[in-house]
This record gives structure tokens, C-alpha cells and sequence, in this order.
């Protein structure tokens, strides 16, 4: 280096008098950038870490003398006398804080680092700043008139990394780029894979950050009523207990989006009406809700002093997106799906106001071009414009749009988000697409969340879809799809609202029913072969009322053959209904048969002869717990049985293999795990051990007994560590007590289906007199009955895991090993000696 390129001692002192003159304005202008940034980022990532700092003398004094030649009046050259830095976790909000950052600060030089890298070259990625304050924004950003004064026209240097960006380069950058050394390859490589890695984490990171915020967003969805509740418990306990007020509108967002989702309406208002005044960043946000459950709690006075409170709050919410404050980072994400939540909302608001239905079109219609790929605003926005414009084929034009918008539905219901109203806009969805067997599939499966009682819904979930279903038939008659829709949703609101009646007097049979569902004309002779003695099986053991489908071919003609067959023997003990149209397909004859075929619908089979169904059985005070669907393949219609039978809550037995509609079922994502949902083994046992209740009634004292009894013997015959079911009797929990209950009374019924009696005795005779064939089919009914229990447990087929409830057992009798069948042969030849210690005696009619 020349003389000429080297700072003088006189020089030096020189530059570091004058630099320490500027000590205090630069240390004003380091408080003020980390307060700016600090507050501005404390509502959307209060996680933030804002650092700041004025450049001491004597890091001053190195740089000066090192960069002589770049700075010869460093004083007035340097730009990093001041300094700031926000970290952040994720690149959306990198992206966020340069938006805060490039609309309130005058940007004298930018330079984001990632832009200077090829395309195969991987190192330091910053976004680095040279800024000024803006004397316009000064007051929003709270920056005094004397700091102004102060700072005047000084410069500052300010970055905003990512916590992956700031690790590589606060731990390698200055190491690798600012040192003399001359670094090896190997180390330069190193130091790039280094890099490499951390740019796909900040990818990676930035994904998974958005995915889960939808699914905490959606932590209702996923959490149980009771979880809901104990959180709406701590949430209002953390509130209440709260002494920062800035963080108290926060709070109450929180607080009130959980009450929101539980239909609290009243509540929601209470906790965010003494926060209307908030002037943060929760400010738009706050006021949306506020105006939503104002205009939900009021809904059926739109013209309301309260209601009209409720829209002007949402106006002023949209007011705010449209133009958000400057002050403040906002969450890029969630701002843009607040705009369009605000405009929806609003015109959901207005709809019912007198005059303002063409400004609530625009409003859906702005709410769709914002998010066009949001199906349900696609879907309000179509139902609106339906509803005014009734000859407009508004569907024809958007059949693409809508069929994604059906997807994006079922996706999110796939992941347990937004729902019901996910599986209802894919319902909706698919009636304007004319698919309304599958529209009332997703209506049905959107129902099963509403009655199952574990998660919270709204009350008026149901209303606003037969609201919705009002706008598509307006002025006109009512499609026969809508109206299967309709009937659905009054029979789920049946179920909600009151219990079901008495049984009418003149019936003496008892309160339960058996659905036969399955293949028509499109069943194979094989498989309806193979199917007869499981029907059999079923119907010599139930009482109580049945219904198939009432024509003489495949399932349902094999029902009514088995019933003739039943009666001439004198076995029959139900009733067999069938439920057809007025005209019947020329392939499939009725069956008269039927002790009652009940005529509704006009031409061929569709829901509403199931819905009938359903109605009827509701009118003879039979509730779903004591209806049993029992499957065997089937096709369009008998899918839409078995979804309509699971919306309710009866139990669905679909037997394996048996194809078509059973076993798509059984595929399916949004059905095949629910509870009420059995994948029966082709197995006759088993589809017994469905329909028969254990029923026999016994004194409480006498079933306990026995129930101790079997439940002491499938210790003493097992091994190994002991699990929950296992433990002694007075250990044991109600679940597993109540099963080997079940279990006692099933083993009554199994010896009686074998020509045995059970009766009191005072000096139990035991019984040692079975046959091997005897001992045989009572083994194959005992297994079929532990079959059936495992499967309501939830068990399922499957290499033996016991975490994730999986048994390889779990198959015909006939596909069982000799071992595994021998346990079942001692099960059985164990029912004397474990009836006796109940005082029962077992003997041969």
C-alpha cells in the first residue's frame, strides 16, 4: 500500500475528534431505531429480536484506519455509525419487516445480498439498508421532535435476516470474509455447504411455519369440546390477570376466536367490547370480529341498532385493510386473509339488510377476486348470485373453478381444518356441479361432526346451510337433489334439537332395526352365494324391524327369500320393510315378500326412499345407537345408505371384499376411521355378533359375578407383562368391565344358538357332556363375538400392534391358525364352570 493510501496520525486523531462529537445524536438514533422496531413488530412476531447500536470510538478508529482508501473522510462517509438489525424466524416475515421497513423510512441505498449470488453459489443472504427518517412519519412512529432534531439527516445501516440467515453469518461470515488469511478449498466448500443447508432450512422452515399456523388457526377443528373449554378457561384467566395493557387486546383476540368457534356469540362481544378503542396493529382485526358476532348475535334483526353497530364495525375493518397502518409490521399472510374475511363477512352482513343486497354482491364478488381459490366464498358469492339472477347458468361458466374448489374442500377436511364447513362447501359445491349423490355424501359426513358431540360447532352451522339452499330455489319449485338435502339437514337438526317420540303402542317388536344394504342388479351370482349364510346368520338371530330394499333381486331378494324360509320354520321374529318408487327399473321386480313395501319417490331409487327410512324410524321412537347397518357391496345408492347411516350415528358393519360401494367406503379418508364404522370379516360369526345384541337381562349382582368370572379366566390363560385390560377386577376400568359384561351375556346366547339352556341353580350341576362339533361352532360364534368387540374398540386388521390398535387376529374363523382357534375351544368349555360361580347351571334342551 503507497503512502498516499494511508491515513496520517494527524488524521487519525482527527477523524476520531470529530466522530466523537457525533457520540450522543448516534446513540439517540440506536434508541430510537430499536424502539421503532421493536414496537412494530411486537403485535405480528413478537419473538423479534431487534438489535441496535452507535459505533464506538474504538471500532471506529480500526475501521478508519483500515478502509483509509474507501474512506478518507470516514466521519461523513461511513454509513454504519449507526446500526440495527431484526431476526426473524421465517422468510414471509423477512418479507413483512421490509415492507414495514421500506414504507416508513427513506431508503438512501439497498442491497439484498441473495441477488449477488449465481445460481450454484450458496453464502451470505441479508437484506442490508442504508436509511434516513422520514420527517412525514416521525409522529406515527412516536419518534419525539427533539430525537428528530437530533438525528436530523444521519444515516444508519439496518438488516433483516432470518434466525438460520444470522446464524451462518454472526458465526462464519466475518470469520471467511474479513480476515487476511488466504482460507483453503476445502474450508471455502465447507463454509458454502453450510450455507446451502441453511438456505433449504429457511425454505423449509418458512413452509412448515405456514402450514402449521393454519392448523393452529384451526385448533378447534382438532381439539375436543372438552380441550376447547379448559382453554377458554385458561385464556380468560390469563386475560383477566393480565397487568400490560398493550397486551390485553392480544389476548382478548385470542379468547374471543375460541368463543367464536363455540357459537359464544354473547361472550365474544363482551370480551372485545372494552378493546374497540385499541389503536395497535390488533386494531383491524379486533373490530371485524366484534362487527361479526354483533351482526351474528342479531341475525334475525337485521335492522337493529345493534346489527347496524356491527356492520359499521366491519366497514371500518375493511377500511383498515384496504388501507393498513404504516406503523406497524403486519403478518403478510394473515393481513391479506383478513381483507378478504372482511370484505365476505361484510357482505354476509348486509345480504339481509333492506337495499343493500347489490352491495353485497360486490362485496362477496371483491371477497373472491381477492382469494379466488377460497371455495367458500366461491361458494356464498355463486349462492348469492343465484339466488338474484335465478336464469343466469352461473355454474356453467366456472365448472373448472368449482370442481378445485371441491378439492381444496376435501383436502382441508382430509387434514381435520375448517370444518364442517369444509365438507358442507364441497356439498354445496357438488350440487352446482349436478353431482348430488355425492353432494349428500359430504353434506352427510359434514352432519357426523356437527352430532358426534366432541368438537365445538356453532349453533346455527345447520341454519346457514338450509339458508344457502333457500338462495339456490328461489321464485322456483325446489329440486327433488335440494330437497334430499333439505331432509338431511332436518333430520341431523332432529337429532340436535329434541328427542326422538314413543314407539307407536300397536308395536310389540322391539326398539331396533337392521338395514340389509348392498347390491341390486349389479351384484355377481358368486359373491350373492357366498353372501347368503352371513344374511343368514344375521336374521336368524334378530328381533326387531328390517328393511332392505324391497325388489326380488340380489341382496334384497335374498333377504326376503331368508325371511319366507324363516317363517316357514317358524323362526322369523321381524318385521321386513322395504321402502321403492313409485316405478321401478324394468330389471328389479318388488318383491312381495315384504311384509310392508312403503312407496315414495317418483322413478328409480335415490336418497329419498333412505331418508323416508330414516324419518319413519324416528316416528316409531328408534333411535340411531339402536339401528344396525349391515353392507355388502352395493353401488351409487348403497354409498349414499352407508353415509347417511354413519351421519346419524347407527352402527355400519360393511363386510370386506364384498366390492362396489362397501369397499370404497372403507377406502375412503373422510369415513374409514370414524367409530361407528365396522370393517366386518366375510364371516357369518362375526355379522352375528354385529346384529345380536348381549342383551339377556340378569340381575346386576349375577352379571358382575359372571363377568368377574370370565374376566379372571382370560388372565389366568395369558401371559406376560400385564396391560390395562388385565389388571384385577376391582382395578379394572368401567370400558373393560363392561365388556366382559357383554361378553357374559353373549356366552348365554352363544350356547343357546348351540341347543343349550342356562338356568339358576342353588348347586350348579356343571355341564361336561359337549360334542366336538358343539364345541366347534360355540368357538367359531366366540370368535366371531371378540371380532366385533375389537372392532368397536376401533381395532383394526393388521400386523400385530397393540400401540396403534392393529391385530392380525382379527379374520373368518375359518383363516384362523389351530393354535389361535384353541384358545377360543377353551374359552368356551370353560362357560359351565364360570356360569356356576354365578349360580347358573348350563344344560342340553
Amino acid at each position: 500500500m503507497s503512502q498516499d493510501n494511508q491515513i496520517t496520525p494527524e488524521q487519525h486523531r482527527g477523524q476520531i475528534a470529530a466522530f466523537t462529537l457525533q457520540d450522543s445524536p448516534y446513540a439517540t438514533y440506536a434508541a430510537v431505531l430499536k424502539r421503532v422496531l421493536e414496537h412494530g413488530c411486537a403485535v405480528a412476531f413478537p419473538e423479534a429480536l431487534v438489535q441496535s447500536r452507535a459505533k464506538s470510538v474504538s471500532s471506529f478508529a480500526e475501521k478508519c484506519a483500515r478502509k483509509f482508501e474507501k474512506y478518507p473522510d470516514a466521519v461523513n462517509q461511513m454509513t454504519d455509525l449507526c446500526g440495527a438489525r431484526v431476526i426473524v424466524q421465517t422468510l414471509e416475515q423477512v418479507r413483512a419487516v421490509r415492507q414495514f421497513v421500506e414504507a416508513n423510512f427513506e431508503i438512501l441505498e439497498r442491497d439484498d445480498k441473495g441477488l449477488s449470488l449465481s445460481e450454484d453459489k450458496f453464502g451470505y443472504r441479508d437484506m442490508h439498508y442504508v436509511i434516513r427518517l422520514r420527517a412525514d412519519r416521525c409522529q406515527a412512529l412516536g419518534i419525539t421532535s427533539d430525537e428528530q432534531q437530533q438525528i436530523a439527516e444521519r444515516r444508519a445501516e439496518l438488516q433483516v435476516r432470518t434466525w438460520l440467515q444470522h446464524a451462518w453469518a454472526d458465526t462464519l461470515h466475518d470469520r471467511m470474509y474479513k480476515t487476511p488469511l488466504q482460507l483453503p478449498s476445502d474450508v471455502r466448500r465447507s463454509g458454502a455447504l453450510l450455507a446451502a443447508i441453511m438456505e433449504e432450512g429457511d425454505r423449509l422452515f418458512n413452509q412448515m411455519a405456514d402450514d402449521l399456523d393454519g392448523m393452529i388457526a384451526n385448533y378447534t377443528a382438532f381439539a375436543t369440546r372438552d380441550k376447547v373449554q379448559n382453554e377458554i378457561t385458561i385464556q380468560n384467566l390469563i386475560l383477566e390477570n393480565e397487568r400490560n395493557a398493550a397486551k390485553k387486546p392480544g389476548l382478548a383476540l385470542k379468547l374471543a376466536r375460541l368463543l367464536a368457534a363455540c357459537g359464544e356469540y354473547d361472550r365474544v362481544v363482551q370480551t372485545l367490547d372494552d378493546h374497540r378503542e385499541v389503536r395497535d396493529a390488533n386494531r383491524c382485526e379486533l373490530l371485524q370480529d366484534l362487527g361479526y358476532a354483533l351482526c351474528k348475535r342479531h341475525r334475525a334483526m337485521p335492522q337493529s341498532a345493534e346489527y347496524q353497530r356491527g356492520v359499521q364495525l366491519l366497514e371500518e375493518s375493511l377500511t383498515l385493510c384496504r388501507q393498513p397502518d404504516g406503523a406497524a409490521v403486519v403478518h403478510l399472510r394473515r393481513q391479506e386473509s383478513l381483507h378478504a374475511r372482511a370484505l365476505w363477512r361484510l357482505g354476509w352482513a348486509l345480504e339481509p339488510r333492506r337495499g343493500q343486497v347489490h352491495r353485497a354482491r360486490e362485496c362477496l364478488r371483491e371477497a373472491h377476486e381477492h382469494e379466488p381459490g377460497n371455495p367458500y366464498y366461491l361458494a356464498d358469492m355463486l349462492g348469492l348470485e343465484i339466488r338474484f339472477s335465478p336464469q343466469a347458468d352461473v355454474s356453467a361458466s366456472m365448472r373448472t373453478l368449482i370442481r378445485e374448489g371441491c378439492k381444496t374442500c376435501l383436502a382441508h377436511a382430509a387434514a381435520g381444518i375448517e370444518l364442517p364447513g369444509a365438507l358442507f362447501t364441497a356439498g354445496r359445491l357438488s350440487l352446482l356441479l349436478e353431482k348430488p349423490l355425492e353432494a349428500v355424501g359430504y353434506y352427510a359426513r359434514g352432519i357426523r361432526h356437527v352430532l358426534d358431540g366432541l368438537h365445538c360447532v356453532a349453533p346455527d352451522a345447520l341454519d346457514a346451510e338450509v339458508n344457502w339452499l333457500f338462495s339456490l330455489d328461489s321464485g322456483k319449485k325446489t329440486e327433488a337433489s335440494h330437497q334430499w338435502v333439505h331432509d338431511l339437514l332436518a333430520l341431523a337438526d332432529r337429532l340436535t334439537q329434541k328427542p326422538a317420540s314413543e314407539p307407536h303402542a300397536a308395536t310389540e317388536l322391539p326398539r331396533r332395526a337392521l338395514i340389509v344394504a348392498g347390491g341390486a342388479a349389479g351384484i355377481d351370482a358368486q359373491t350373492l352365494t357366498g353372501v347368503r349364510p352371513l344374511l343368514e346368520a344375521a336374521l336368524e338371530a334378530f328381533s326387531g324391524r328390517v328393511i332392505s330394499g324391497g325388489t326380488a333381486i340380489g341382496i334384497p331378494g335374498c333377504v326376503a327369500e331368508l325371511a319366507a324360509s324363516l317363517a316357514a320354520r317358524g323362526g322369523k321374529r321381524f318385521e321386513l320393510i322395504g321402502y321403492i318408487p313409485e316405478r321401478l327399473p324394468h330389471d328389479a321386480p318388488k318383491d312381495a315378500r315384504y311384509d310392508q313395501l312403503v312407496i315414495c319417490g317418483q322413478e328409480r331409487f335415490s336418497p329419498e326412499q333412505l331418508l323416508r327410512n330414516w324419518t319413519d324410524l324416528f316416528e316409531l321412537g328408534i333411535r340411531p345407537e339402536q339401528v344396525i347397518v349391515v353392507g355388502f357391496g352395493g353401488g351409487p345408492v348403497s354409498s349414499v345408505e352407508y353415509r347417511l347411516a354413519l351421519a346419524v350415528g347407527a352402527t355400519v358393519a360393511v363386510v370386506i371384499g364384498t366390492g362396489g360401494a362397501a369397499d370404497t367406503l372403507l377406502a375412503d379418508p373422510l369415513w374409514s376411521r370414524l367409530p361407528n364404522l365396522l370393517p366386518v370379516p366375510w364371516d357369518a360369526a362375526s355379522v352375528r355378533g354385529v346384529v345380536t345384541p348381549a342383551e339377556r337381562p340378569f340381575p346386576d349382582s349375577v352379571l358382575d359375578q359372571m363377568a368377574t368370572a370370565f374376566h379372571e379366566n382370560y388372565v389366568a390363560n395369558s401371559t406376560g407383562r400385564l396391560p390395562d385390560s388385565m389388571k384385577p377386577w376391582s382395578k379394572l376400568r368401567d370400558t373393560y368391565r363392561q365388556a366382559n359384561r357383554d361378553q357374559a351375556r353373549y356366552a348365554v346366547q352363544i350356547l343357546e344358538a348351540c341347543g343349550f339352556g342356562v338356568r339358576e341353580a342353588e348347586s350348579p350341576v356343571l355341564f361336561t357332556d359337549f360334542a366336538n362339533d358343539e364345541i366347534e361352532r360355540m368357538a367359531e360364534l366366540e370368535h366371531g363375538r371378540w371380532n366385533i368387540d375389537r372392532l368397536r374398540g376401533g381395532w383394526r386388521f393388521g400386523p400385530r400392534d397393540d400401540q396403534r390398535q392393529f391385530h392380525n387376529c382379527l379374520v373368518p374363523w375359518a383363516e384362523l391358525p389351530e393354535n389361535i382357534k384353541e384358545y377360543d375351544r377353551k374359552a368356551v368349555r370353560k362357560f359351565p364352570e364360570i356360569l356356576a360361580k354365578a349360580g347358573l347351571e348350563v344344560y342340553r334342551k
